[in-house]
Parts: C-alpha cells; sequence; structure tokens
C-alpha cells in the first residue's frame, strides 16, 4: 500500500531504526557473507536529515565507511525497500493478531524475509530458474536475475488469476506492480 508505505517513510526516526534492523539482520549479514555494519541509525539518521535525497546521501555515508559497494548496496536496497513494509507488518500484526510488540517484531522479520527471498536475488534453489542454475546461467544471468524473479512472481500471479487460485487483489497487485 503506497499510502501506508509512505506514513512509514515520513516518520524518519523510525524508518532508519528500522532499516538498521534489517541491515544488521542475520539474513542480511549472511548475503554480505558475515561482514558486519556497525553503524547506528542516528548517524544514518542524521546523514538522510540534511539532505534532499535521502537515499542517496544514506548510501553516501555507508559508501564513506568504506564496505564493499555491491554487498552494502544490495542489503540497503532490500532494508530500504523492506523498513516501510516491516514497520506496517508489525503494526498490523500488533493490531489486528493481537500480538505484543517483541511477537510482532519477530513475525515481521520473518514476513520480511520471505518477501525478500521471493523478490531478491536468490540463493534458494526453489526461487532460481532452470536457465540461472545452469553454469552458463549463473554468469551471464547473474545480473538479471532481480528482474527474473519478479518476472517469475508475475507469471505465477497470472496463473493463479487464471485457475481461481488465492487472493485476487494480491494476485493482481503482483501483475500490475
Amino acid at each position: 500500500n503506497p499510502y501506508q508505505a509512505g506514513k512509514a517513510f515520513a516518520n524518519q526516526k523510525q524508518y532508519w531504526k528500522d532499516f538498521m534492523t534489517l541491515m544488521n539482520s542475520d539474513y542480511l549479514k549472511d548475503r554480505r557473507n558475515g561482514l558486519r555494519l556497525n553503524i547506528s541509525e542516528s548517524e544514518i539518521a542524521d546523514a538522510a536529515a540534511t539532505s534532499r535525497n535521502k537515499a542517496k546521501a544514506a548510501i553516501s555515508y555507508i559508501l564513506e565507511k568504506g564496505y564493499l559497494p555491491t554487498q552494502y548496496a544490495d542489503s540497503f536496497a532490500i532494508a530500504s525497500g523492506g523498513a516501510t513494509y516491516y514497520r506496517n507488518r508489525i503494526n498490523d500484526l500488533m493490531k489486528n493478531e493481537g500480538m505484543t510488540e517483541a511477537e510482532a517484531e519477530a513475525q515481521a522479520l520473518l514476513d520480511w524475509r520471505s518477501v525478500a527471498e521471493e523478490s531478491q536475488q536468490s540463493s534458494d534453489p526453489s526461487k532460481i530458474s532452470q536457465q540461472q542454475a545452469s553454469d552458463l546461467g549463473r554468469i551471464v544471468l547473474a545480473f538479471a536475475n532481480t528482474p527474473m524473479q519478479y518476472a517469475r512472481l508475475q507469471k505465477r500471479a497470472i496463473q493463479d488469476l487464471v485457475n481461481g487460485r488465492g487472493d485476487w487483489k494480491s494476485n493482481m497487485s503482483k501483475v500490475i506492480y
């Protein structure tokens, strides 16, 4: 929901705190091959606060600290896009499922990881095509993995719509996105 995502992003202090929660999650640390990111959310929030382009300021700050650009750009993309989802999922679980904040945070982290695994580059064999898994595909298709993941999700959503499976609204949103 773009409106809810916008509301979550508007609360910059919470957004950058959530961003750092995701950046420091085991999932993204593993994606960065175990490298650690020891920057507090306040440092990133301060860097972003004075800039018109918040994302560019945060990326610049992280790169300024000397981290490997590709690993951190990947993590940045997943965490920055996921921070609004994560916050909105926490709020939803607390409001509609009656979870405590700690329970909601733990569940939202699992849900965020699941969504990221479906839509981002994945090493999980069930999440990549046969072409991507081939020796040549690992070299040639490595740079088109994310668009291929989205195409796979859209194809599955269309199949589900045609066959009357799942939630129509959710499937349509995947196709439109």
